[in-house]
């Protein structure tokens, strides 16, 4: 039993080096249904909170970090985050923030299909997000489906290349202490 929960807990701890698999730059996201009350974090494997995909209370938002990992000195200057990637109709674009000099943009969808993508871009040369860098962002959007929104395609452009991937949810609900090995041996004593 003791040897099965540290073979669980070394994958789990091996999870977050797996996910981050883009070879240019990695998109992380944490999720918030926006409440009357104030933005509520909500992970994307939690049940539908009750009434959260029915107006006026269906406002979510994806708070995006994208890191620009580029070995070769690239800089990002566009992040696309692709929405009803399975052409259903459930999440309609509101808003977005993003940094100083970059540009929010819905582009589709096209009838008849519902999936459309936001970009984010800039092309000012000093607002390019560099290599060990992240750009941060964010999109606000209205939820119709009957389970909680979660990870997204999306795509990015680094000078002259681009890459595609999937959204990876940054597990940060309750704060916890870094796992250590002396702490992992004496949580399954």
């Amino acid at each position: 039993m003791k040897l099965r929960m540290v073979f669980l807990a070394a994958a789990l701890l091996a999870l977050p080096a797996v996910a981050g698999a883009g070879n240019v730059c990695d998109a992380y996201y944490r999720l918030y249904h926006l409440t009357p009350g104030g933005p509520v974090r909500v992970l994307s494997n939690a049940p539908l909170p009750p009434g959260s995909n029915v107006p006026p209370n269906n406002q979510w938002r994806y708070e995006y970090e994208v890191m620009n990992k580029s070995t070769v000195g690239g800089t990002l200057g566009t992040f696309y985050a692709f929405f009803n990637s399975t052409n259903l109709d459930l999440a309609h674009f509101v808003s977005g923030t993003m940094p100083a000099s970059w540009t929010v943009l819905q582009q589709g969808p096209v009838a008849p299909n519902y999936n459309y993508k936001v970009r984010y871009r800039t092309t000012s040369s000093g607002a390019m997000i560099t290599s060990g860098n992240k750009l941060i962002c964010t999109a606000t959007f209205n939820w119709t489906g009957s389970t909680t929104p979660g990870p997204q395609n999306y795509d990015i452009v680094v000078s002259g290349g681009s890459e595609p991937g999937v959204t990876v949810e940054i597990m940060d609900l309750t704060p916890t202490a870094p796992m250590t090995w002396g702490r992992l041996k004496r949580d399954y004593r």
